[in-house]
């Protein structure tokens, strides 16, 4: 497949404008040394560097055919350069911002990238600068309405991909259904597909099983409806996309193995299909969640077990209101573990919301105080990414700290028994 590459003049502010994150260059050993050499006042996520090497090797050694990352799940640009020193090609993009980061960074790095410009609804105009400037040849699309905006703005059908995104009938268990607000069913697909080919487009399909996905099954599921798909359009597939979902390991939301879903996805293509098409993944939780903690400090306690921390819902711990997969916490005093006596406690975020509470109590150290830290793994995912400024509040300052408080790097798959909210 080729690789594109546009040669931007991009410089490192442009970049931070664009991630809305900051990175500092110190690198700490532990979080212990870190907190020997500094008391951050500002949220501050700590870079597990090692780990996400790991999982990337993992990826790409035991995916049979092209991984790309979905950069929404974390943009910020350590993350970015660490995969493309690893080897990454290519990366799922939903938007312009998203396309001119990442072939940023690559020119910076000298690498050629492939993106896959695949929000299934983009502007006629993004189309066009996504095509011309950008060298996109990968697009998503899941109504007719889209294909008549692709065929207006792209030249030259030949050589760019058209994947049609649909749904499966069945349902599995996700955090989050992503279902509900893009794909086509298996009858439209089938006519879109052959529509887009009819097009002179590339024909491809793709899908996305869902938020922390836990079930391999549902790849299963979904190669056997992108057959039927194919069947019924009497279309050639030229890839078939198996999307995300892949889960990542939370303490109230195990993943299996990275192994399972390759197996069941390479069982299924040989299962349901004749000739088996090229296959793409684009994972972001499974990657980058375990490879980034989360440092922020109480700032305030009040009588009655309340504390305010300098984080909140509207920064990185966004997640926590619409997930409950888990996230362990630990506590720190100087450069020293906080352990003790145990009490519940409400713990507010710095804005003046009163929605910008933590959903469940916490059980920490009664001792608990003003000036001490509270690390919080397996924020590497969808944390600095949705953040938001409320109130003039930031949580995107990234720092490598190489070894995880939480999870070495030998065994990443490890779940000590500590507290989690």
């Amino acid at each position: 497949m080729a690789l594109f590459l546009t040669v931007l003049e991009v410089d490192n502010e442009l970049i931070k404008t664009l991630t809305q994150g900051r990175v500092m260059t110190a690198i700490y050993t532990t979080t212990s040394h870190l907190l020997q050499q500094q008391q951050p006042e500002l949220p501050l996520y700590l870079f597990h560097r090692p780990l996400l090497e790991g999982n990337v090797q993992r990826f790409m050694a035991g995916f049979p055919g092209l991984v790309t990352y979905a950069v929404k799940a974390n943009p910020n640009p350590m993350i970015i350069q660490t995969m493309l020193e690893q080897g990454m090609q290519a990366f799922d993009v939903a938007s312009l911002a998203e396309i001119e980061l990442v072939q940023g960074l690559a020119w910076q790095a000298g690498k050629r990238v492939a993106l896959h410009y695949h929000n299934p609804i983009k502007t006629e105009a993004a189309i066009a600068k996504a095509w011309f400037d950008h060298g996109v040849r990968c697009f998503s699309l899941d109504d007719e309405l889209e294909l008549e905006k692709l065929k207006r703005q792209v030249p030259n059908p030949s050589e760019t991909e058209l994947s049609v995104r649909f749904v499966a009938p069945e349902k599995h268990d996700v955090q989050l259904d992503l279902n509900s607000k893009f794909g086509a069913n298996e009858t439209d697909a089938a006519a879109l597909l052959r529509l887009v080919a009819e097009a002179g487009f590339k024909p491809s399909l793709t899908f996305h099983p869902g938020t922390q996905c836990t079930e391999a099954k549902a790849y299963s599921d979904f190669i056997a409806c992108a057959a039927r798909i194919v069947k019924a359009s009497g279309v050639e597939l030229h890839r078939l996309n198996v999307g995300g979902g892949f889960a990542a390991n939370y303490l109230h939301s195990q993943a299996p193995d990275l192994n399972n879903y390759f197996d069941a996805i390479n069982s299924a293509v040989a299962e349901h299909f004749d000739v088996a098409p090229q296959l793409v993944c684009e994972p972001g939780r499974a990657l980058v969640n375990d490879t980034v903690s989360l440092l922020v400090k109480v700032i305030h306690r009040r009588k009655g077990g309340q504390v305010f921390i300098n984080d909140g819902v509207y920064g990185g711990f966004s997640e926590m209101n619409i997930c409950n997969m888990g996230w362990p916490y630990l506590c720190w005093r100087g450069d020293q573990p906080l352990a003790g006596q145990v009490a519940d406690f409400t713990v507010y975020g710095p804005t003046c919301d009163s929605v910008d509470v933590m959903p469940h109590h916490l059980p920490m150290p009664e001792q608990l105080a003003v000036g001490d830290y509270i690390e919080v793994p397996l924020m590497g995912a969808y944390s600095s990414s949705v953040a938001t400024q409320f109130n003039g509040f930031q949580s995107n300052t990234y720092v490598q700290v190489t070894q995880s408080s939480y999870l070495t790097i030998e065994d990443g798959a490890t779940m000590p028994k500590v507290s989690g909210l």
